[in-house]
């Protein structure tokens, strides 16, 4: 079994980030908290938050079991209770949301850490350490498979390596709570390195999470930025380095080379530009290229070429893609604008 604490400390972000996609949700259980309903969870635990004086009330960690474990709902249920009773939070507000979109079983834990009696924030000191030791005593309970952490160990058990030590910026991160960059695409983006068949549908499928693979600056191996921070792709885990995703899939070439080499129409190479700013965080380049693209789109005067334009966009992107979602709100917008134009002049006005 592995821990891991998440970043969010606010109600509502991790709330969103829990139960948006209500296809992943497999169930949810609460604790303290007399119904799981989204908006009773967020109105109950923001009034007992409001008790201190904390801007950060929310504790969030994940528990995920190795492939070889298949718990049951109860066992799950049972082992999200027992770290927080080890952690100290037996007596706060919780909801348990276990998730169905990993081939592993696995849940995540929001806790308020504000007591509903006393007020009084949870301190949330030596809490990995707490935590691996709840987990090393479930896995030998239960006869999962004993992951050894790096800050609790059973009789038995070698402390592991880390794969690569943590730079200082991570360290703090770590000490703060917050997961390190790599550990964060190792969560969310592991299925896509594992599944893409090549380097289009990695870049693709990872431009939909935000991210984009580069070339190391020595141009040798290669890092993966979410476009604020950068990590190696070795560090994410040893069969995504460069090196080994250079034998599945030849050669490395970025996004923006294979859509170069597709011969691209002027209005989809502003749409690339758009899409790669808007990755890249890049706010300024995006706010001024999404700005050109409407002036394009809405100078199409029909509904019909707007839709067809919008529809060669997913020849670079994909539906998922955050940057063409926000372009094909924009283009709806302006079909929805000509269609009541058309209207409006059928009726004489």
């Amino acid at each position: 079994m592995i821990a891991k604490v998440g970043s969010s400390t606010s109600i509502a972000n991790t709330l969103r980030y829990l139960e948006n996609e209500e296809d992943r949700v497999a169930w949810k259980e609460a604790q303290n908290l007399a119904s799981t309903d989204r908006e009773f969870v967020q109105t109950q635990m923001r009034q007992v938050a409001k008790l201190s004086r904390t801007d950060q009330p929310i504790y969030h960690y994940s528990i995920s079991w190795d492939e070889s474990d298949n718990p049951s709902r109860e066992e799950m249920l049972a082992a999200a209770t027992q770290t927080l009773e080890d952690l100290g939070l037996q007596e706060h507000q919780a909801l348990i949301v276990a998730h169905n979109d990993h081939d592993y079983k696995h849940l995540h834990v929001m806790a308020n850490r504000v007591h509903p009696v006393k007020g009084v924030a949870w301190n949330r000191r030596m809490d990995y350490k707490k935590l691996e030791k709840s987990l090393r005593a479930l896995e030998r309970a239960n006869g999962w498979k004993e992951v050894p952490g790096h800050h609790c160990q059973l009789e038995g058990h070698q402390k592991p390596d880390y794969g690569q030590s943590l730079n200082r910026f991570e360290a703090t991160q770590v000490k703060r709570g917050e997961m390190p960059l790599y550990m964060l695409i190792r969560e969310h983006a592991e299925q896509d390195f594992r599944e893409a068949q090549s380097w289009e549908e990695l870049h693709l499928r990872l431009a939909e999470k935000g991210l984009t693979i580069q070339r190391g600056s020595r141009g040798a191996g290669g890092k993966v930025t979410d476009g604020y921070e950068y990590t190696n792709l070795s560090k994410v885990h040893r069969d995504f380095s460069m090196g080994r995703l250079e034998q599945r899939f030849g050669t490395f070439r970025s996004l923006e080379e294979m859509q170069h080499q597709v011969g691209l129409s002027g209005i989809q190479r502003d749409f690339a530009q758009f899409e790669r700013a808007y990755r890249m965080g890049n706010s300024q380049e995006s706010a001024r290229m999404k700005k050109r693209l409407h002036k394009t789109l809405k100078a199409l005067s029909t509904a019909r070429k707007v839709h067809k334009t919008l529809k060669t966009f997913l020849a670079i992107s994909s539906p998922s893609n955050p940057a063409f979602k926000a372009v094909s709100m924009m283009g709806k917008t302006i079909i929805n604008q000509i269609n009541e134009h058309e209207q409006t002049r059928g009726r004489g006005y």
